[in-house]
């Protein structure tokens, strides 16, 4: 398979839209993925795929502590502000009183839909990009915002219909 033909195939598949960051203000840097997911839970670990050349990847690196902040519908603006398309960079991305702590320093997005506060533990290259695997230290959420989704260029969200449909078992 071409690696184009591979891009089109997973620009189909929907995901979340992550804002991983990392540091302590005035050295804050986060950048907004898709690819990221739960790993286990005996003990909390998450993944993220980080591109190697992504300045917030040496950074993570060095801090051994970073946050996952899963994106409502409400922060679209943040989304493409922390994937470069407002020209603003580093620590001026992160503007009070959006932005908490956690008690590692990780920086924390109070409206998400979810923050996850992790301990690097683990670190796989891979072709262009770096797994970086995460122990969940504490967590926060707010079970009323809706999941900002990216799926073929554009956002979108869950539905409420989607949710009444019962699992079958």
């Amino acid at each position: 398979m071409t690696p184009q033909a591979f891009r089109q195939l997973m620009r189909l598949h929907p995901a979340a839209v992550n804002i991983i960051a990392t540091g302590h203000a005035p050295h804050r840097t986060g950048m907004t993925v898709s690819a990221f997911m739960s790993l286990g839970v005996e003990p909390p670990t998450v993944v993220c795929a980080i591109n190697r050349s992504a300045f917030t990847y040496a950074h993570m690196a060095d801090n051994q502590v970073f946050s996952v902040n899963t994106l409502s519908v409400a922060h679209i603006e943040l989304a493409k502000r922390f994937a470069g398309q407002a020209q603003v960079f580093g620590d001026e991305r992160f503007e009070a009183p959006q932005w908490a702590n956690f008690d590692s320093g990780s920086p924390c997005l109070r409206s998400a839909v979810m923050s996850l506060e992790c301990r690097l533990i683990r670190q796989i290259q891979e072709s262009t990009h770096c797994l970086m695997i995460g122990e969940v230290i504490s967590g926060r959420y707010d079970d009323m915002a809706q999941p900002l989704l990216y799926r073929d260029g554009q956002w979108v969200t869950t539905s409420d219909d989607l949710l009444m449909v019962p699992i079958e078992r």
